[in-house]
Formats: C-alpha cells, sequence, structure tokens
C-alpha cells in the first residue's frame, strides 16, 4: 500500500510541475533559513558551556555615576581582589586578576611572531580550567616564567615539548616556559589567547599600583558556589568600594558566566541584554519565515487540491475508502516536505562558507548528531501532515457523484480562511522590511556619529619598543623628511582606544578624599596636529610654553563633568599636583560608537608612552609607504615585528556586529518577500484559473481589460493593505524597545511605514498584475467554449 501511495503521490507532483517547483521551492527557502538561523543561535548559546565550573564563576563589575549617568565597567582595581581573597573565603573560594589582553612581539631564535596575552594573579588557569599539555600549566607567579597555548609552542619550537625553553617578549625580556597548555576553543571568552604571564612582573613594571583602588584598570572573577549570596556578597563588597571611591558612588555587580556573552549590555546600571536581542531576533525571524513558508505550501497545497475532484470521485467509485484516501494525500504532502528539506539542506551546505564570512563564526550542518536527524525528521512529518491534512479530510468527504460531475464547492468559509493566510504572509513579510529598515537606518546613524578626528590616512603602530620609543624623534624627522608621513606622535593611547582610566582627580567644587575617575591620555606636542583635533576653547600644547607640563586638555564631556565653563574657572588637581586646562576639545569617540563618551583627561606627563601613531602622506601609494615605513622601523630596532592598523578600519570593526545584523536580516527579508512573491503568484494564477468563465462572461457583456485588471488586483492590495495595518504597529513596538537601549539612536518617523507600506503595495501589484493582465487580455470564446 505505502510503495502504491509513493507512486500516486510522484504522479500528482509531476502533473502540475510549475505549482509542485513554486511550491517546494518556497518551503525549501523557509527551511534553508531556520536552518541556517538555527545552527547560529545555537552556536552563541554554547559560549563557555564546556567549563566544569560554568555556573559558579563570576565577573566582579563596578557601575559608577558620570554626569548623573550609570556606567557599568568590566575594570576593577588590584586592592579589590586583594580583599576578596582575604576577606571572603568561605563565600568566593577562587578569584583572580589579569590585564587587557594586548599583542607582544616574541622572538625565539630567528623565529618572531605577534600574539595576544596578558598578567595575571591569583588563579586563572585554576578557575578557567586551563588544559595542561606539558608542564605546569597553572597561573605562573615567579618571575619571568610564563605558560603558553599548544599552538604558540608549535609556531615558536614546531613542538609542544618545549618546558625550560626560553623566549623574548618585546626584544628584551625573557621568560622561561613553565608549561603549555590546549588552546582555548572558539566559543570562549578567553579565545585566542596564548600566553599568560605571572603578575609580579606587571607590578615591578607600575610601582605603586597594588594599592591603589583608584587605578581600574583590571578584569576580576572569582568562584561563587552558592549563587544564593550573590545578594548579600555584592552589597558588601559595594559597601567597601564606596568608602574607597566616594565620589562616583560605585555599586558591584557580580555578573555570571553564563551571562557574559549574550547579556553583555548595561545601561544606567542595568543590564539591559545585548547579544541575547539578536539571538531572539533570528530565532523568532527564522520561525517567522519558517511560518510563512509552511502557510504558502498550505495554501497552495489546498488551492490545488480543488481541482483533483474527478481523480477523488473515480477513486471512491472503485473501492478506494476514506482512510486509504487521507493516507495518500499525508504521504503525498510529506514527501514534498521531505523534497524541500533535502533542497534546503544543499542550500545551507553551499550558503555556509559565505554565512561563516558574514557572522565571523563557524557554523557546519552537523550531519554527525544524531539529534539533527531526529528533529529534522519531526519537523519534516508535522509540517508534511499538517500540509496535507485539510485537503486530505476535505476531499475525501465528498460523494463520489458531485465530485464526478467536478461541482465541488469550498464555500465562503474556505476563501475566507485562505484569505487570512494571505494577510498573515504579507503581515510578517512587512514587519520584516519596516525592522530591516530601521536596522539599517540605525547603523548608518551611528556610523555618521562625528568622532572627534580625522581618521583617514591615520595609522596605528600596535608593535613598538623601547629602541624605537626611545629614537622616536629621531625616526619621525626621517620619516617626514622621505615624504612618507604628514606627521606622527608618541602616545600611551591610540586615538580609538581609551585604555585607561583613573582615579583621585579633584577640582573646585568635588572637594572629596578619593577624587573622581576619568579616562586618561598621555600625549605629545604633535598629537593634536596628528588625529586633526577639533578645539571648541584654547590652544594645543606646545613646546613654547614652559608651563605646559602642568597643563591639561579636557574633552567635552570632562568639561560637562566638572562644570568648566571657561579655561580660567577651574584646575584639575591628582596627587597633590595642580594642572591648568589649556584646552577644551570636541568629544573624541575612543571607545564603543554605541557608548556614551568617558569624560578624558589628556597631559604631556603622566603616563608612560609606547603607542606610535602616523598620518601618512596622502601623495604616496599606501602599499610601498608601510614597506618603507616597516624598513626605517627595523633600522632602529631589527627584532621588530612591524605591525599596524589603520584607524578608520578599526573603527569600522566596531560595527561588525551590526553590519551582521543588517546582512543576515536583509537576506531573510529579501528570502521572506521572495517565498511570499512566489506563494502570492502561484495563488492568483490558480484562482484565475478558477474564475475564467466570470472573466469571459463579463469581457461578452463589454467590461474593459483595465477594469477587469483593477477588479483582480484590487481584492490583494486590500489584503495587503489589512497586513500592513497588522505589522506596523508591532514592528514599531518591538523597534522603539530596540532603539531604547542605545545611547546614540534614531527616532522612527512615519516616512518609515509610508515607505514599506508603498514598497509593499508595488510588490503585490507587480506579483498580481502578470496573471491579471493574462486574464483579462485571454479571448472570452475559448474560454467560455466548454459552455
Amino acid at each position: 500500500m505505502i510503495k502504491l501511495f509513493l507512486k500516486t503521490a510522484l504522479r500528482n507532483l509531476k502533473r502540475n510541475p510549475l505549482n509542485t517547483a513554486i511550491n517546494i521551492l518556497g518551503l525549501a527557502l523557509g527551511f534553508t533559513v531556520a536552518l541556517i538561523s538555527t545552527l547560529w543561535v545555537l552556536k552563541q548559546f554554547s559560549f563557555d558551556k564546556h567549563y566544569s565550573n560554568y555556573q559558579h564563576i563570576y565577573q566582579v563589575m563596578m557601575t559608577g555615576t558620570f554626569n548623573d549617568e550609570k556606567s557599568t565597567d568590566r575594570s576593577t582595581p588590584i586592592p579589590l581582589v586583594k580583599t576578596i581573597t582575604s576577606d571572603f573565603k568561605n563565600e568566593m573560594p577562587d578569584a583572580a586578576l589579569v590585564t587587557n589582553m594586548e599583542s607582544n612581539n616574541i622572538k625565539v631564535g630567528e623565529k618572531k611572531l605577534n600574539a595576544p596575552g596578558f598578567y595575571a594573579m591569583g588563579k586563572f588557569a585554576e578557575l578557567f580550567a586551563l588544559e595542561s599539555v606539558q608542564g605546569n600549566s597553572s597561573t605562573p607567579s615567579s618571575p619571568s616564567t610564563i605558560i603558553v597555548s599548544e599552538s604558540l609552542a608549535k609556531r615558536l619550537f614546531d613542538k609542544t615539548d618545549v618546558i625550560g625553553k626560553i623566549l623574548r617578549l618585546n626584544g628584551r625580556e625573557q621568560y622561561t616556559i613553565q608549561g603549555v597548555y590546549k588552546d582555548i576553543p572558539e566559543n570562549n571568552t578567553f579565545y585566542g589567547l596564548d600566553y599568560v604571564l605571572p603578575f609580579v612582573d606587571y607590578l615591578a613594571k607600575n610601582q605603586g599600583i597594588e594599592e591603589s583602588w583608584s587605578s581600574c584598570y583590571f578584569s576580576t572573577f572569582a568562584k561563587i558556589d552558592n549563587a544564593a549570596f550573590v545578594p548579600a556578597l555584592e552589597n558588601r563588597l559595594t559597601n567597601i568600594i564606596n568608602k574607597k571611591l566616594t565620589d562616583i558612588k560605585p555599586e558591584i555587580l557580580l555578573h555570571p558566566m553564563s551571562k557574559w556573552h549574550l547579556y553583555d549590555s548595561f545601561k544606567n546600571g542595568k543590564n539591559v541584554g545585548g547579544q541575547i536581542q539578536y539571538v531572539w531576533m533570528f530565532a523568532w525571524i527564522s520561525i517567522f519565515i519558517l511560518l510563512l513558508a509552511s502557510i504558502n505550501f498550505i495554501n497552495l497545497s489546498t488551492a490545488r487540491s480543488l481541482k483533483r475532484g474527478k481523480e477523488i470521485g473515480i477513486l471512491k467509485s472503485v473501492g478506494v475508502n476514506r482512510r486509504q484516501l487521507i493516507a495518500g494525500f499525508l504521504v503525498e504532502s510529506t514527501l514534498a516536505v521531505c523534497f524541500a528539506f533535502l533542497i534546503a539542506i544543499l542550500l545551507a551546505t553551499l550558503l555556509l562558507p559565505w554565512i561563516n564570512t558574514i557572522t565571523n563564526t563557524v557554523l557546519q550542518v552537523p550531519f554527525t548528531r544524531i539529534q539533527f536527524y531526529l528533529y529534522s525528521f519531526l519537523g519534516v512529518f508535522s509540517i508534511g501532515i499538517l500540509a496535507g491534512l485539510y485537503p486530505a479530510l476535505f476531499l475525501s468527504s465528498f460523494n463520489p457523484i458531485i465530485a464526478l460531475k467536478g461541482k465541488m464547492n469550498i464555500g465562503k468559509q474556505g476563501f475566507n480562511v485562505r484569505k487570512g493566510m494571505v494577510i498573515v504572509q504579507f503581515a510578517i513579510s512587512i514587519f520584516l522590511m519596516i525592522t530591516t529598515y530601521l536596522v539599517i537606518k540605525q547603523l548608518h546613524y551611528t556610523k555618521d556619529r562625528p568622532i572627534g578626528y580625522k581618521s583617514s590616512n591615520l595609522v596605528n603602530i600596535t608593535s613598538s619598543s623601547q629602541l624605537i620609543s626611545k629614537n622616536f624623534e629621531i625616526l619621525k624627522k626621517e620619516l617626514i623628511s622621505q615624504r612618507l608621513i604628514q606627521e606622527a606622535s608618541l602616545t600611551s593611547n591610540f586615538v580609538n582606544k581609551l585604555t585607561l582610566t583613573g582615579g583621585g582627580f579633584n577640582w573646585q567644587g568635588n572637594e572629596t578624599k578619593e577624587g573622581s575617575i576619568m579616562g586618561i591620555f598621555t600625549i605629545d606636542e604633535n598629537f593634536a596636529k596628528t588625529v586633526q583635533w577639533d578645539f571648541l576653547k584654547g590652544r594645543n600644547f606646545s613646546k613654547d610654553f614652559k608651563t605646559d607640563s602642568t597643563g591639561v586638555i579636557i574633552n567635552e564631556a570632562a568639561a560637562k563633568f566638572m562644570g568648566v565653563t571657561d579655561l580660567t574657572s577651574k584646575q584639575l588637581s591628582r596627587s597633590g599636583i595642580n594642572y591648568t586646562i589649556i584646552g577644551i576639545i570636541q568629544n573624541t569617540l575612543s571607545e564603543s560608537p554605541f557608548k556614551s563618551i568617558t569624560p578624558t583627561a589628556y597631559f604631556l606627563d603622566f603616563l608612560p608612552k609606547n603607542k606610535i601613531t602616523l598620518r601618512l602622506n596622502e601623495q604616496q601609494d599606501i602599499s610601498q609607504t608601510m614597506k618603507a615605513i616597516a624598513q626605517q622601523f627595523n633600522r632602529f630596532d631589527p627584532d621588530l615585528i612591524f605591525d599596524y592598523a589603520f584607524t578608520d578600519k578599526e573603527y569600522a570593526k566596531q560595527f561588525e556586529q551590526m553590519e551582521m545584523i543588517k546582512s543576515l536580516t536583509s537576506i531573510f527579508t529579501g528570502l521572506a518577500i521572495l517565498i511570499s512573491c512566489l506563494g502570492l503568484y502561484a495563488l492568483v494564477a490558480f484562482l484565475t484559473e478558477q474564475r475564467e468563465k466570470e472573466i469571459g462572461i463579463r469581457k461578452v457583456l463589454g467590461a474593459s481589460e483595465v477594469g477587469l485588471w483593477k477588479l483582480l488586483c484590487t481584492e490583494y492590495l486590500w489584503l495587503t493593505l489589512i497586513g500592513f495595518l497588522v505589522a506596523a504597529p508591532l514592528a514599531y513596538l518591538l523597534m522603539e524597545t530596540w532603539l531604547d537601549d542605545y545611547v546614540y539612536r534614531i527616532s522612527i518617523s512615519w516616512t518609515v511605514f509610508v515607505f514599506t507600506g508603498l514598497t509593499a503595495l508595488g510588490i503585490t501589484l507587480i506579483t498580481v498584475s502578470y496573471q491579471a493582465i493574462k486574464a483579462a487580455l485571454a479571448n472570452p470564446v475559448i474560454t467560455l467554449r466548454n459552455e
């Protein structure tokens, strides 16, 4: 019997090749979107879950108040982790602290390369279960010792048996390898970490920082066995740090590892989601598109089944019972869904390399996992049954005599159900159009945000050394004389990367003992010219003024924070030194473009300067220029691995996630519109065919082609309009909530809805018009011949 059902099903699918192709292709596209989206969503939920302590590791974060706005940051001071280690042993048995991950030059013999790593103290390696390959992979504590990743050991020595080997860091510091650990997997917070250095070496280079509560430069982690302790621990830690940093009213937040990747966004001291918003966005988009494709499939299957009345009548006449008819319809429907799913797997496999490039991740169809086949079977079977159930029950219930006469009538209720399904299709497509338009608009709005400097032809030299820093003035003159650059500057930070904030700042009206936290840059006299700052008040640092050694330039956010109205109104002081404010610059975007600007102060002498920024000569070829500059750098330091980054490209990287969201939503929306158009085209073709005699009679009675075209199109334009009225308010409410999480955001204009509404009506009109015009131009003699 099953064999007979399969043969019959294949025969019926072949009978209407265009209809079958449209039906299966629409469903296949829906399956493709759902499959790719599901793979990406599952990847996001897999982050850090391989840790045995996944449910017990927390990051210690701090919320401070700046300009009456709460800002939450991952940076904490060293004394805080020391307090946790000494006073919270029972509730927080393990703790660790690390510096920012930075790339450094590493050399072994004649082999040299750049690799990222950081300094760590406490039980970092133990807390994050670094798996040992060779030697002792616990957190290094002795001076000049290091643990390295398996891949770094192979790159440097072509093997992992490297315990006791020596490597040189930045050309001057020698480290002995005490252990090799397994590479950290991609779906991990510390992915890419190639080495860990002992914190004692960091302290030796930064005297006095160990006891400074205001030096919030570090990331702190702790293990908490009982989650019920978390609120009380937050309160106790807040009380401790409040006594040390009173001005910013700090609050401690213990952020669980389970939320690091997906819940990484904070606003006014509260977690407002983060990546999880995009995860749910794509989950719902895939559900909507799969629903749209399924509705499309069911609608067309139901409509086409009405032409099979005589077939059903004959089958019933020769003794086929109702149960067998229902089974045949269900087999046919499920077979079509199977074909659609197989096409979807093929499309997904072909598209995944491209999708991986867009999402900057590695997604693969899990052919080796039994769960994949189980869920696939359940999905195909469910949709197949749902798609075939209604026509099976409906057609199998007809009297064979009526069916053989071809007088089957589905009635108004059936047509109303089909109209309702078309409205849902339009609503989903229009909803996706509105949301995609607003995502793209927000992206461009943030990209166009003023950054306070000119980023084109600006280069950050990410690899430097003491030799380069010592000979910087000579090197700069040489580069300018060769017309390779226009300006160069030696600073503590790159213009687009505020990596340090510090406390202890006071001014008139802010006389607290501990002072306030601000962003800190140390720059030279050429920095303003190099990055082309915009001064709102005052001037740049100058070698002509000896007093500029105690001068400071602040940004607009700092001026507002301090209440500075003019350059003579206040001084900035720290550690007993008074700094005269000589200039106020336009806010420079040195952090995420999605965040508020941090109040920042720029000094001549404050922090060590080892970052070089170059402004290239616009008249020269960039590739040749960079080669020539590299030669000059290596002339001063032969061991240096010359590494650089263009500032504008570095800035663009901060939009990678938004670009990914834009690309995927655009693709998915395009597919949703295509699925809707395919379904609408096939449905209109069928219904127009059903009304061909009515159209023929109307033509005989004098109806014009234009009148008939309007008659056939108007109904679908009304359905589109109803779909728009359903989708528009839902899209507005969702996007208004989504945009609330952005500090720098667009406002939703009514023009968005006018544009998308007209676009949807236009797409419907184009899709329907072909069949409408074809029907209106048909010869009524041919259509009425059978009458």
